[in-house]
């Protein structure tokens, strides 16, 4: 990959990763990244191990990525997600990082994929400062970023395998497959073999015998659902709802109150088989919650509710 190509795609997954940001938190925090820089190999001597062990990890060994960021990012996270600050060295710091490289990059893999660059599934362990960093080796690019919040500038860098020999697209198995025959066919002297030494097979239309006129019985009226009585179906009945932005749910604690739509005094919607039946009110039954049904569905829209 040439560093014009990457420098383009680092571009575009910072910005999908700011509109993330700004979504949680409603601020917004731009990111900015140098241009990529290529390593010719990453060997356990190298001076970035001591760099990578002051920082926050996130590590995808099976791709040989590594993001690693100031510990001063678990702020900004924290406060994008939770609407409060949490220190780096705090009980769920890395439950948290784990939690933003799991939604980040989910982000950057739809975004990319839209602009023609399909992304592998990955999933990142997290590692906080003072743990060894993972064992790194060969070919990479060294790309830096900063965020700026508040007047001040978070940074960190992503080391990315360099994957010139596996430049070339993957192919689907299928060309790939009918490409291989085709070049064993030319450079044998023959034309690939098709079969023909199997035994010929003798193929002809399928033939049906007459079935005689439709008919269709009964009249038409007397349909019932009697075979169908004993079918359990999950009835569902509804206080009320109520749209949040993702933010708002992750900011949701216990003691929380989420206010519903539906006013006070409104019917409750009963539910069948995730059809509208009936409306009703609550009562209490023995400790238990019931619905007394005050208004019934049309006839038709509960009998939907079989189907």
């Amino acid at each position: 990959m040439t560093q014009n190509t990457l420098t383009t795609h680092v571009q575009t997954a910072l910005t999908a990763l700011e509109t993330l940001l700004e979504q949680l938190s409603g601020n917004d925090i731009p990111l900015d990244a140098s241009a990529p820089e290529q390593i010719a190999d990453r060997s356990p001597e190298d001076a970035l191990q001591d760099d990578l062990q002051a920082r926050f990890i996130l590590h995808a060994a099976d791709r040989g990525v590594v993001v690693a960021l100031d510990p001063d990012w678990v702020s900004l996270f924290s406060e994008a997600m939770f609407g409060e600050e949490m220190a780096p060295d705090a009980e769920g710091a890395l439950d948290l990082m784990q939690e933003v490289s799991s939604q980040g990059f989910g982000t950057v893999q739809s975004t990319l994929a839209e602009e023609g660059l399909t992304l592998p599934e990955v999933q990142f362990d997290a590692a906080a400062p003072g743990q060894p960093p993972p064992a790194l080796d060969g070919a990479a690019w060294l790309v830096p970023f900063t965020a700026q919040r508040d007047g001040g500038e978070l940074d960190g860098f992503a080391l990315l395998p360099d994957g010139e020999e596996t430049a070339e697209p993957d192919r689907p198995a299928q060309q790939a497959a009918t490409e291989t025959a085709q070049s064993s066919g030319a450079s044998g002297g023959g034309a690939p073999s098709s079969g023909d030494d199997s035994e010929s097979v003798e193929v002809s239309p399928a033939a049906f015998s007459e079935l005689g006129d439709e008919e269709i019985g009964g009249d038409g009226e007397s349909g019932t659902f009697e075979l169908l009585a004993d079918v359990d179906l999950e009835v569902r009945v509804e206080l009320g709802r109520r749209e949040l932005p993702l933010a708002d749910v992750l900011k949701l604690t216990s003691g929380s109150v989420v206010e519903l739509e539906k006013m006070v005094g409104e019917p409750l919607s009963v539910y069948a088989n995730g059809r509208l039946i009936a409306e009703g009110e609550a009562v209490v039954i023995d400790e238990q919650f019931g619905v007394r049904i005050t208004n019934l569905a049309s006839e038709g829209s509960r009998e939907k509710a079989f189907f």
